[in-house]
């Protein structure tokens, strides 16, 4: 039963991290028209009865510096995903995972990153349009709602872990910082610092 539960929880999971960036906010293109693309089953709906709209849509993309970020993130994480499949059957601490405990979370937060600053530098605003009128805040909160989604993902998967791989994990994050390299770099020079002071000071008595 525990098992059952267990593999529920990561397809959840899963499902979960593949759904989040549909709320994305999307700029004009098509029938999307600067609103949440939840819509994207109408607009894979007209695209099957016209799919020529696809090629105008991909202007969308176009000399944009968040298309630069986006299709990294994307890549990196397809890598991650990838990485991810063929190890599967064991706690990963190795390719992606040796540097970051939730590399794939972190591609898909740089994902998002990229097309939020593609909304920015699309997104139509008319004053005349009360709704427009705060379009930027509204591209900005989904795009803090869908971090914190993922943070919370990836706590939910480390209790998943946890429960699974006990000491073994625990070594793990003592080792290997949760999403972002700097900060564990920060603390490790931290920790540094006091040993030596410490050191200085048990010299000098």
């Amino acid at each position: 039963m525990s098992k059952t539960v267990e593999k529920l929880k990561v397809v959840f999971q899963y499902l979960a991290s593949i759904i989040i960036p549909i709320f994305q906010y999307v700029p004009t293109a098509s029938i999307w028209h600067g609103i949440m693309s939840i819509p994207l089953i109408s607009y894979l709906i007209f695209f099957f009865q016209d799919p020529s709209i696809f090629q105008s849509d991909l202007s969308f993309f176009d000399f944009y510096f968040g298309t630069v970020i986006a299709f990294f993130g994307l890549g990196l994480y397809l890598y991650c995903l990838i990485y991810q499949l063929i190890h599967r059957k064991k706690l990963i601490q190795t390719g992606p995972y040796r540097i970051i405990r939730h590399p794939q979370y972190l591609s898909l937060i740089i994902l998002i990153s990229g097309l939020t600053a593609i909304s920015f530098q699309t997104t139509p605003i008319t004053i005349s349009d009360p709704y427009d009128r705060y379009s930027y805040l509204i591209v900005f909160i989904i795009w803090i709602v869908e971090v914190l989604a993922y943070i919370t993902l990836a706590k939910m998967e480390e209790i998943s872990l946890k429960a699974r791989y006990g000491q073994d994990f625990m070594k793990y994050i003592k080792k290997v910082p949760f999403m972002y390299p700097f900060l564990r770099l920060g603390k490790n020079r931290s920790l540094e610092r006091e040993k030596k002071e410490k050191t200085i000071v048990d010299d000098l008595f």
